[in-house]
């Protein structure tokens, strides 16, 4: 059984995209949809939440919600909270499993997960893809000693890293992100069906459990045309001789 505002969600999405609430049009107000749905004023927020981080309504404040006159460009990628909007049914993915072999470690790659250069490493590549057009492609590095637990069926969902920690008795607990922005290579270009003017955002996250050992390593190729990047940091304060300084 879906929660009673992902339900209220698709079906408000089902309108706007049929048309039932044309573009530039006020929504009905919430007591009215709270009444239709029956749901509580809560459900109901969340549900037009939804609706505006995917970009269909904008709300005015003291007016209302309004369906934009176009979808917002992009979709939002949250770094810090991925497996929630996934498993919460925002973030909407379809997963397929490239490749799954045994390379040899790199001299960068051994470095980042503390083996040995030219040691076997799994080798994980995934295309995510969303609303029926691709969106990343993903590459996960690991020893083959903690991806022994991987089968075809966690290496292809979305929420993999949710998976392997219930599988394993392992919590992640830090993750160190490189942000870079390139042009796509020829297999980029073929995968993410884009041409070869689209830049591509990188990400590669390095991340640890909670005794400090290097798990994984985690690559991301981002369609720079299709996706917008977002996280939280949050800011710690530590006393100096100039005072508490946040960074």
């Amino acid at each position: 059984m879906i929660p009673f505002y992902q339900h209220v969600y698709q079906t408000l999405t089902e309108r706007i995209n049929g048309g039932v609430y044309a573009r530039g049009t006020m929504l009905p107000s919430e007591a009215q949809l709270r009444k239709e749905f029956g749901v509580s004023l809560i459900t109901m927020r969340r549900a037009l939440h939804e609706l505006a981080l995917d970009g269909l309504v904008a709300s005015r404040q003291g007016i209302g919600n309004f369906v934009r006159e176009r979808p917002r460009d992009g979709v939002i990628i949250g770094l810090s909270n991925f497996t929630s909007s996934v498993a919460s049914g925002r973030l909407r993915l379809v997963r397929t499993l490239l490749a799954d072999e045994l390379i040899p470690a790199s001299a960068l790659l051994a470095e980042k997960l503390s083996v040995q250069a030219g040691s076997k490493l799994r080798h994980l590549v995934r295309l995510d893809s969303e609303g029926g057009a691709p969106l990343s492609v993903d590459e996960v590095f690991m020893p083959p000693a903690r991806a022994r637990v991987i089968d075809d069926a966690m290496a292809a969902s979305p929420l993999f890293a949710h998976l392997w920690q219930q599988k394993t008795h392992t919590q992640l607990v830090r993750t160190y992100y490189e942000i870079t922005v390139n042009m796509p290579t020829m297999e980029e270009q073929k995968q993410l069906q884009i041409n070869s003017k689209v830049p591509v955002l990188v990400t590669s996250e390095t991340i640890m459990d909670s005794t400090e050992k290097t798990i994984m390593n985690v690559v991301t190729h981002y369609r720079g045309d299709r996706c917008r990047l977002s996280g939280i940091v949050l800011l710690a304060q530590k006393k100096t001789k100039q005072g508490i300084v946040g960074e």
